[in-house]
């Protein structure tokens, strides 16, 4: 009992400030395990380049790589009055650097840039503020020049390029009721590199009181029954802070993707979260090296979640096996902490959730489908793998992601293919390179084939959105495989998300 009211303390120690809107920038990694707090006065948005017309020229040809161009001849990528934070910006080049110049942020309607800087020597990440891995270049993340260092903006952010920039996009939120202070260049990410250094241990600040742990051994499927072994229940209010996977065996991708997770909060018939562990853990094609903020996996058989998720009154989950062909001896570890999140004015505590989604193949004219959910809740990150049905059926990374939110006829995000939105690029170059960061990555690919030049074959690729992706009736992410949805390929996905049960 000692213990129990100690963990509880310290639970709530970690809570204690009464946020009383949704942490922003930096603030919103300082404290992880307020990922479950869903708020009423943020929304998120995504900028890119892509082809207004319905067709293909995305970047190409720079048709739409700019907003406008200002009065000094500068291209105007990136245009919006604060409250307000751009978590993410996207750029792709030929080769190790961009050809387009300076990169220029102008805050709070000044005429002055308070960031000027060559492309190739913003995304070397060798100059701080802006250090590897909150920066990356085209061969880190393969292909792609990616910034992931929060710029906040109190009244309005500008941003420009000196030239056409070709393929880009943006990911950015914009607040209500809040007061920030714009990014200066004082701003000291140091801890945030640590915490993206220091991937596969708990990001969360929170002292775990409970830690379960076993050996169980899932027998093979038979007569329509799929074995299940529990790992944990409770019947209490809490919150699960981690779960760690080690399969005591050679897993093979088919083991990984009939192995299901699967969590139920408070008595629940249905489970909020029923999906393969191979996904779950950041990969659709089998054991690869992740090394995400949030989830990750390593080839010698140590995976981990951390996820907080909170349940007011019982949890229970277990590991089932759906194959026929064999079962497998698993050690696993569940850690929690007693006691129901505190509730804070204006905010919502969400049920963690995770929505397993397949085609195989998908082969109709219109969206393979990641995640369509009704009600109030916000997505934190999605896995998506795809495999080629046959080798010369390529160039489905062409196709671009879709998210509509409550209900809106356009999309509020809209990307320019499969690469691009995993802040790759070149699909050979892609493809050849596979890449693990702590928001984004492409784990692994295989089967690579040379088809007339170009390469093809199967990938797995994450990524997680900063501040999370609210919505307040509906959300929809899908994807096109291929330009005009005219490639068939096999399709599965994972979105992870957070939900107020209806």
């Amino acid at each position: 009992m000692c213990k129990r009211i100690l963990g509880l303390i310290a639970y709530m120690v970690v809570f204690s400030c009464n946020v009383q809107g949704q942490p922003s920038g930096l603030e919103f990694y300082d404290n992880l395990a307020l990922l479950p707090y869903i708020y009423p006065n943020v929304e998120s948005y995504y900028l890119s380049s892509y082809d207004r017309t319905g067709g293909n020229d995305d970047g190409f040809r720079g048709t739409y790589s700019q907003l406008y161009v200002d009065d000094r001849g500068e291209h105007v990528i990136f245009d919006e009055k604060g409250p307000g934070c751009v978590y993410n910006f996207w750029f792709t080049g030929s080769g190790r650097n961009l050809h387009w110049g300076k990169i220029k942020c102008y805050f709070d309607g000044e005429k002055t840039p308070r960031i000027e800087c060559e492309a190739k020597e913003f995304f070397s990440g060798l100059h701080r503020p802006f250090a590897y891995p909150l920066v990356t270049h085209s061969f880190i993340s393969s292909g792609g020049f990616s910034c992931s260092a929060p710029l906040p903006f109190a009244k309005g952010l500008k941003i420009t390029t000196e030239k056409t920039a070709g393929f880009y996009n943006i990911y950015y939120q914009l607040y209500k009721d809040v007061s920030l202070e714009s990014w200066t260049s004082q701003q000291d990410y140091s801890r945030l590199i640590n915490l993206f250094q220091h991937c596969g241990s708990d990001p969360k600040p929170v002292t775990e009181d409970q830690v379960v742990s076993k050996t169980v051994s899932v027998a093979a499927a038979a007569r329509g029954k799929a074995p299940e072994q529990e790992l944990l229940s409770l019947s209490d209010a809490g919150t699960i802070q981690h779960i760690k996977i080690n399969p005591l065996y050679a897993p093979d991708a088919y083991s990984l993707n009939h192995f299901f997770l699967r969590i139920f909060y408070d008595n629940q018939t249905q489970p909020s979260v029923d999906v393969p562990i191979g996904p779950f853990f950041g990969s659709g094609l089998g054991e690869a090296d992740v090394r995400g903020l949030f989830v990750g996996m390593s080839t010698s058989g140590s995976y981990c979640c951390y996820f907080p998720m909170p349940f007011r009154n019982a949890v229970r989950i277990t590991l089932q096996n759906r194959s026929y062909e064999s079962g497998g001896e698993f050690f696993v570890e569940v850690a929690y902490t007693h006691g129901f999140p505190p509730e804070q004015e204006g905010a919502t505590i969400g049920y963690f959730g995770a929505k397993y989604n397949n085609a195989w193949p998908i082969v109709e004219r219109r969206d393979y489908v990641l995640l369509d959910y009704e009600g109030i809740g916000a997505v934190v990150g999605q896995v998506m793998t795809v495999e080629p049905v046959k080798a010369d059926r390529k160039r489905w990374w062409e196709g671009d992601m879709r998210i509509y939110i409550d209900g809106e006829e356009k999309p509020r995000f809209h990307g320019t293919g499969h690469e691009d939105e995993y802040q790759g690029g070149w699909s050979t170059f892609w493809l050849t390179n596979p890449y693990s960061l702590p928001l984004f990555g492409e784990p692994k690919t295989e089967d690579l084939i040379d088809v007339f030049g170009q390469v093809n074959g199967s990938t797995t690729v994450y990524r997680f959105w900063p501040g999370k992706i609210h919505f307040r009736k509906s959300i929809t992410i899908s994807t096109e495989h291929g330009n005009q949805n005219d490639t068939p390929a096999n399709y599965s996905s994972l979105v992870y998300y957070y939900y107020v049960p209806r």
